[in-house]
């Protein structure tokens, strides 16, 4: 790991802690409002100022982890939502390369002296799946990767879904998955150039077992590469199947924790966009997500 050097905006930090100060000695009320419009101004110039320089980051191979960094150094708090970026809470270093990829961020700070926020969407590129029950009775059942949190958005061509531990970029095995987890072999009827999971195929395939009871699951492990600006670096995403044979079945706690899980998810469709940090904050325990994360994503499959 790299170290890291903490930066302090030390003016910014003095000039509202003191006009703060100053405001507990007025007494005249217009003078105090005076002084409220000048605290507000002075938030929206930080909130102008917090930026990542972009707004989409890609995994990239390197010698430590990829961390980025405000573009200006600033003083307060960090946070996001969902809690699956690993983000420094002091100053706002984003480590992409222990972070869950394929999601989009509320990246949200609150400079020193004040309760305001300043948010920012950021997205880590990569894929996810949906959380969703699929019902066979009529048709495959087909699982379909979300590209940049973005759905009908294709990954490109020259994806490798289901990458193994094989040197196929000639530089050595360090940067290739373990051995024995690709999914395929395990069952799952996915297709190596889109993501795509043909979810009855895998069912057939025996992915939960030869005779699987209601309520089997299991976890499995997806390691693909992309030809956009990661250059094909090693991603990967955790997901979890699982097995009912009639939608009865499901037990309510599974669907509570579906719909949770779903709430956590924020799409380039608007779904979620209307957030606020407190709402963002405490929404998992309001909606029974204190039981699960976003990740990994829950991939029901009923029979009928």
């Amino acid at each position: 790991m790299k170290t890291k050097t903490f930066f302090y905006a030390s003016s910014l930090f003095f000039t509202v802690m003191a006009a703060c100060t100053k405001e507990t000695d007025f007494k005249n009320s217009s003078e105090s409002t005076v002084l409220s419009a000048t605290l507000q101004d002075n938030v929206l110039s930080v909130c102008d100022q917090f930026s990542y320089g972009d707004t989409i980051f890609y995994v990239q191979e390197l010698p430590n982890d990829y961390i980025i960094h405000t573009t200006v150094p600033l003083s307060g708090t960090f946070g996001c939502f969902p809690d699956e970026l690993k983000i420094n809470p002091i100053n706002g270093d984003i480590d992409i390369t222990e972070g869950e990829t394929g999601l989009k961020y509320l990246v949200w700070f609150v400079p020193a002296g004040t309760k305001d926020t300043c948010k920012k969407y950021l997205t880590v590129s990569g894929i996810d799946f949906t959380d969703s029950i699929y019902v066979l009775k009529n048709n495959p059942g087909v699982a379909k990767p979300v590209y940049n949190s973005t759905p009908g958005l294709s990954a490109g061509a020259n994806a490798e879904f289901d990458d193994g531990h094989d040197d196929d970029d000639g530089d050595g095995f360090t940067d290739e998955p373990l051995a024995g987890q690709e999914v395929i072999p395990q069952g799952v009827a996915l297709d190596k150039a889109t993501g795509n999971i043909n979810l009855r195929q895998t069912i057939a395939n025996g992915a939960l077992g030869p005779n699987p009871v209601p309520g089997t699951f299991k976890d499995f492990v997806l390691n693909y590469r992309i030809s956009d600006k990661s250059k094909k670096t090693l991603n990967k995403i955790a997901f979890r199947l699982y097995y009912y044979q009639d939608q009865s079945q499901i037990p309510p706690r599974l669907k509570r924790q579906l719909l949770a899980k779903k709430s956590q998810v924020i799409l380039n469709d608007g779904s979620n966009h209307n957030l606020n940090v407190s709402t963002a904050n405490f929404s998992t325990a309001k909606n029974g997500a204190g039981e699960v994360k976003c990740r990994p994503p829950y991939i029901i499959v009923v029979q009928k």
